[in-house]
């Protein structure tokens, strides 16, 4: 019952949807709504027969109970297609910057689409600085926007939405995303209850995403091959669309259903304490892969001129390459700079297209009230001086509209990225520091990064430090995963190691050979057996002998008293010609507490025989090692003498970057180029942010930071800078090899574009 009762459905219904199949009525228990919850009757309607052999919806009537069209076995697709995609259609559009994401999760007992002029909403859109809008064809429910003959139209649709869309953008020249939801899709569930995601012990329930309201489609179902894929060829080839998006991937649960475990072998370990638990996570999130590879190589054989999205695959938590035909990254949901920030440094390494996007809504998607705009902008400021487009997500009303609020908002800030398109547009991030973000350090040894929240949080957190270290202190840096490191590790004048566990030999040895060439290497010691690599300790010539027993130590700072960090500290000594740069100071012990002193920190002591950070040359090149978890500590705790100490470390190692920014405020800055040019960009970060609901961040309110001295190194001989947007020449002086310019104020970004600096 439980199943039907998702929809509404009684259990005499039935609802068959998959491939080569005619639509049919199923049956609805009376007064209930498309939540599950009681609600009001009367949503029965009459039927008749549709055009194309199916069975369409009119307005409400009075005959009880029947009220979803579904498709019954052995029908064919006659129909021919309504759009045909001009060759190469994808590749010669204009960048889409802004894009509208209007979510349209429609329950069964709403009508859909009365009075919707498809012409009207693009001119709307595009109106209101809108490049592209994401429309959807299947929702989180399974139901449709247009008159599939594969998957399960929505109930009461009243005309086709996609086709609408589809000609108004064509006509208005807005780009065409179509969304499908992958793995929520509760009608299909109750058509084929064995196609459901059975997640049913203590772990697996508190753990993965599942907001409640949808049934889960298992990934060894014949969801694939029966609904998901033919759907997704059914749209390209019928519809005129730029780009497929798809949602709702692998944050899910294992599954427990008798399929999962006939194909892995036995019973589904429900915790990475049984002993098969390595061996079932690899084979699972292979199932997710194959599904991925399959989607993408039949898609792109039914229509190649269409572009593969799928949405947070192939980011930060899943830094690999993604599949051949995926043509752009993607991530959302968080309002926040130092969410999109992250998110899109990562992506600026893998060398694709991205973007980032975000509701407008003040507390996730659970409200229609508008975010203050200074949320909004911020979180648009850092995707787009990283190289990424930016997505508004909105909420359609049932006809189809967006709310007044919703267009302003649009208006408000695609209007701030729209005036920079002349610096954003064809630019991409100069490659200097490289970030290393490995798949195997936050995995684990027992892939505990999935399905656990917990653990998820735990191994990102030195990412997640660094991050917010350098977007907040101006240090510009892209994030690669281990096989992009490898390939464009010679582009880069600084690698850094953030606590990297697991660094298999043959990365040591690619950046030992870098190191040789002439490169320079920071790396930060995990406080964990797991983060011991022999050979880079080699390379930076520490000789290790454990680590301390105390979760706290103190550093030595030039000028002033000893400081005290938390962290487990690595106990090394410089050998083979390195030296000490940072010395450790050890906390007084005494009588029967050592070192826990009162609250449970003792006062610093004397020297220590073992160092902080140590340097030493390689051939051409250089290595500090950091005996401690620097940047998992920065995100625990904030600490700004560490981000003081790690930005000295980096100017021993890069004196001279592309661009350095001098303020006290939280500034991020972007260095990119863009053919001759270079474009720096400073985003501020220092705005009043607070948390609603103690997780949802919002921005009221962004000060203005006057009078930030910028240092651009200087570049070709005559370069001209200018403060974008508006062109305005500003006053240079060149002298220690920079050029010094004053940036006035400082509000949410400020561009400064240097032409002809790489002539």
């Amino acid at each position: 019952m439980r199943l039907f009762s998702a929809l509404g459905y009684d259990a005499t219904g039935s609802c068959v949807v998959g491939s080569g199949m005619r639509w049919r009525w199923i049956r609805l228990s009376s007064g209930v709504t498309g939540d599950g919850a009681s609600g009001a009757g009367n949503l029965s309607h009459k039927n008749r027969e549709a055009t194309n052999g199916t069975k369409d919806c009119e307005s409400p009537g009075t005959v009880p109970e029947t009220i979803a069209i579904i498709p019954e076995a052995g029908a064919v697709n006659r129909r021919e297609p309504l759009y045909r995609k001009e060759p190469s259609m994808v590749s010669t559009r204009s960048t889409y910057l802004c894009r509208s994401h209007p979510d349209f999760h429609m329950p069964a007992d709403v009508e859909v689409g009365a009075g919707f002029d498809g012409r009207a909403y693009a001119r709307r859109l595009k109106a209101s600085g809108a490049d592209a809008v994401a429309f959807f064809a299947k929702c989180h429910y399974g139901h449709s926007y247009y008159p599939t003959q594969v998957g399960c139209r929505h109930p009461r649709l009243a005309k086709d939405m996609l086709a609408e869309v589809v000609r108004g953008c064509r006509a208005e020249g807005v780009g065409i995303v179509c969304y499908m939801s992958v793995f929520h899709d509760t009608a299909a569930v109750v058509s084929h209850p064995d196609w459901l995601l059975k997640a049913d012990n203590a772990f697996t329930l508190q753990n993965g995403f599942d907001c409640g309201r949808y049934l889960q489609v298992c990934v060894n179902s014949g969801y694939r091959d029966e609904l998901f894929i033919p759907q997704s060829i059914e749209v390209v080839t019928n519809y005129d669309v730029d780009e497929m998006f798809y949602d709702t991937m692998t944050t899910f649960k294992p599954c427990f259903c008798d399929n999962c475990k006939r194909l892995f072998g036995g019973e589904i370990p429900e915790s990475d304490k049984d002993p098969r638990w390595l061996e079932y996570v690899k084979w699972y999130r292979g199932c997710f892969e194959r599904f991925f590879i399959e989607t993408t190589e039949r898609v792109h054989a039914a229509n190649p001129n269409v572009g593969i999205i799928f949405n947070w695959e192939w980011g930060t938590r899943n830094p690999v390459p993604p599949p051949p035909h995926i043509t752009r990254l993607d991530a959302d949901l968080i309002p926040t700079g130092t969410v999109a920030s992250a998110q899109c440094r990562y992506f600026a390494g893998t060398g694709l297209p991205f973007d980032y996007m975000t509701g407008r809504f003040l507390h996730g998607l659970g409200n229609w009230n508008n975010a203050p705009v200074a949320t909004i902008k911020y979180t648009a400021a850092c995707t787009v001086a990283n190289g990424g487009g930016f997505y508004i997500i909105d909420r359609q009303i049932p006809n189809g509209d967006l709310e007044e609020r919703g267009y302003a908002m649009m208006r408000e800030v695609f209007g701030f990225i729209q005036e920079r398109r002349h610096v954003l547009e064809g630019a991409a991030h100069a490659p200097e520091i490289a970030v290393l973000h490995s798949f195997d350090s936050i995995m684990g040894d027992k892939l505990q990064f999935f399905p656990d929240h917990r653990a998820r949080r735990d191994r990102m957190e030195a990412f997640e430090g660094i991050s917010r270290m350098f977007m907040h202190h101006a240090r510009h840096y892209t994030a690669l995963g281990v096989p992009n490191l490898l390939k464009r590790l010679g582009e880069y004048r600084l690698v850094i190691l953030p606590e990297i566990e697991y660094l298999d030999d043959k990365t040591a040895a690619a950046l030992r050979g870098y190191v040789e060439a002439g490169g320079a290497l920071l790396v930060s010691q995990s406080a964990a057996e797991a983060g011991i690599s022999r050979p880079i300790l080699n390379l930076a010539g520490a000789d290790f002998a454990g680590f301390s027993d105390l979760e706290y130590g103190y550093f030595a700072r030039p000028g002033s008293e000893p400081i005290a960090v938390r962290g487990r500290f690595a106990n090394v000594r410089p050998v083979n010609g390195a030296r000490e740069v940072i010395a450790r100071i050890e906390p007084l012990r005494a009588g029967k507490g050592g070192a826990q002193f009162g609250h449970g920190y003792a006062p610093a002591a004397g020297a220590s025989e073992f160092s902080v950070a140590i340097e030493r040359p390689v051939g051409q090149g250089k290595v500090i090692y950091l005996a401690m978890p620097a940047f998992k500590q920065y995100w625990q705790y904030q600490n700004f003498y560490v981000a003081e100490m790690v930005g000295g470390l980096i100017d021993r190692l890069l004196p001279d970057p592309y661009a350095r920014a001098t303020t006290e405020a939280q500034v991020e800055i972007a260095v990119m180029r863009k053919g001759r040019d270079l474009i720096v960009h400073l985003v501020n970060h220092s705005g009043r942010e607070t948390l609603g609901g103690h997780f949802y961040p919002s921005t009221e309110y962004m000060p203005e930071i006057r009078g930030i001295p910028v240092a651009i190194r200087a570049g070709a001989a005559g370069a001209v800078i200018t403060l974008e947007p508006g062109g305005r020449p500003v006053e240079t002086a060149l002298r220690d090899g920079c050029l010094h310019v004053t940036i006035p104020a400082l509000h949410f970004m400020e561009t400064l574009q240097a032409k002809d600096y790489f002539a």
